[in-house]
C-alpha cells in the first residue's frame, strides 16, 4: 500500500493558512471566582485553517475523490513555507471541506477548498 499524500494540484501558498493549537488544559471555576487550570494532555493537536486553490473542474473532481478516500485518514502534508513534511488529516473528513467556485475574467472556472488540517507539530 502506498503512503497517502496531499494532492500536488491543490496548491496552498505560504500566506494561505492560519495556525492554532487545540486546548490542552482543563479549567474548573469555583464559587469564590477562583479558576483552577491544569494540563490535560502532554501534547495537543495543531489546527491549520487553509484554502487550497484548484485550477480546473477536472482537478476539482480529482480532489473530491481524494477527499472521499483520504481526508479522514493521516497523510503526508508539506508545509508551504518550510517544506517540512508532517502527518495530518482533514478535521471532519471530506465533510469538513467547503468548496467555492470562482469564475475568472477569461470565463474559466477555478475552485477554492476551505478546510482545517490537524496534526502534531504542524
Amino acid at each position: 500500500m502506498s503512503a497517502l499524500v496531499w494532492p500536488d494540484y491543490a496548491a496552498v501558498g505560504a500566506d494561505g493558512y492560519a495556525v492554532a493549537d487545540d486546548n490542552d488544559v482543563a479549567r474548573t471555576p469555583f464559587d469564590d471566582g477562583f479558576v483552577r487550570q491544569e494540563r490535560r494532555f502532554t501534547s495537543a493537536l495543531t489546527a491549520l485553517s487553509i484554502t487550497a486553490l484548484i485550477a480546473s473542474d477536472a482537478d476539482y473532481e480529482r480532489f473530491r475523490a481524494w477527499a472521499a478516500d483520504c481526508a479522514h485518514r493521516w497523510f503526508a502534508w508539506s508545509a508551504p513555507e518550510s517544506g517540512a513534511v508532517h502527518q495530518a488529516r482533514v478535521r471532519g473528513g471530506a465533510g469538513g471541506i467547503e468548496y467555492t467556485a470562482l469564475i475568472g475574467g477569461d470565463g474559466r472556472r477555478t475552485w477554492e477548498a476551505a478546510l482545517t488540517l490537524e496534526g502534531f507539530g504542524l
